[in-house]
């Protein structure tokens, strides 16, 4: 019998450390997990309904065996539909959130991972009496589930924060080919880069037809700071690829270059080379803004982190034209930490 008592699970939130943007094309990039945790908490109804509470939204009451996916909990509805055959029972879902959903720390990723991890556990009976029910669970079915649910909502997706969000930690995450539905002639990343490495190398944590995942080090200290605006990831990511109509070899170019930097990142990474690292990510700046995704405000924030004592590297976290900028070193004056985590995906009852 599938579960009947209560459960819960938790993701992190995530920030994308370099390969914004060029990632969505098969090229590789690095995202960080913090710790900022989504927990989503279950409890079986003697009804077939599902009762969604949560602090962003109005109480969301659905039938289980037919809902709509939208609105604020489309992501959690999203996940919903693709078990809801598997429920004999309603559920009450309560959700909460330790993310900031100002800073755009991947809310969206964290509770997307924790619901379907939650749901999956809920489901499959042989978990609930294992003494680690998390190595039970496919992680790499999960994070295509997941990417699948991003790209059905977002219509455009890399999967870097999901990854972040399942496994924590500091992570070089690059799509297979087939899986980076580029538009660009060249653009996939099977060519050099992660799927290069061996599968049996001490830091892979996954390598399947999806995506290529490695474990990084534990990176210097981080910090973010809000402009003050944002522009949603979908609507940049559209508007690069109306751009990118008739220019395709010349974008190819440019998210090649992208590609080789984010890929410099993650080898002195890989080594501790901080200091080089720094300087790759300090010029992945300037090719955000060669992309054309940063602007006179954000170009200011990175100048003024820049400028600070002890600063190794300041650049945009996220597709641009608003949200965030993310530092390495010391917390600035108009900054808030980042506080790194190796946790990714908890499952606890």
């Amino acid at each position: 019998m599938i579960m009947q008592r209560r459960m819960s699970a938790s993701a992190p939130g995530s920030i994308m450390i370099t390969g914004e943007h060029a990632v969505v094309y098969g090229h590789p990039a690095i995202v960080c997990a913090i710790d900022q945790r989504v927990t989503v908490t279950a409890m079986p109804q003697d009804n077939r309904q599902v009762q969604i509470f949560s602090e962003i939204s109005d109480p969301v009451v659905v039938a289980l065996d037919t809902f709509e996916v939208s609105g604020p909990m489309r992501f959690v509805l999203a996940a919903l539909a693709l078990y809801r055959h598997r429920l004999p029972f309603g559920l009450r879902l309560d959700i909460v959130s330790q993310i900031d959903p100002k800073l755009g720390l991947g809310s969206s990723a964290a509770v997307t991972i924790a619901t379907l991890g939650l749901l999956q556990a809920m489901t499959q009976p042989e978990m609930q009496s294992a003494p680690d029910p998390l190595s039970m669970l496919s992680k790499t079915r999960l994070h295509q589930q997941a990417l699948g649910i991003i790209r059905g909502l977002q219509g455009r997706g890399s999967g870097a924060d999901l990854a972040a969000s399942l496994h924590g930690g500091l992570l070089g995450y690059q799509l297979a080919a087939a899986a980076a539905d580029s538009a660009l002639s060249g653009g996939g990343g099977r060519e050099a880069g992660l799927f290069s490495q061996s599968p049996a190398s001490h830091d892979l944590v996954s390598m399947s037809e999806q995506a290529a995942i490695v474990a990084l080090p534990n990176p210097p200290q981080l910090s973010l700071c809000h402009c003050g605006y944002k522009t949603p990831t979908g609507d940049v990511l559209a508007g690069i690829a109306k751009q990118m109509l008739g220019r395709e070899a010349a974008y190819a170019a440019l998210y090649g270059r992208m590609g080789t930097c984010a890929m410099a990142a993650i080898s002195a990474a890989r080594h501790r080379e901080w200091s080089e690292f720094s300087e790759q990510l300090n010029a992945y700046q300037d090719l955000m803004i060669e992309l054309g995704v940063s602007d006179p405000t954000l170009d200011a924030l990175v100048a003024r982190a820049r400028s600070e004592t002890g600063v190794m590297a300041a650049k945009i976290s996220g597709s641009g034209l608003g949200d965030c900028i993310l530092a390495l070193g010391p917390v600035v004056a108009q900054h808030q930490p980042a506080p790194f985590t190796a946790k990714g995906l908890v499952l606890d009852d």
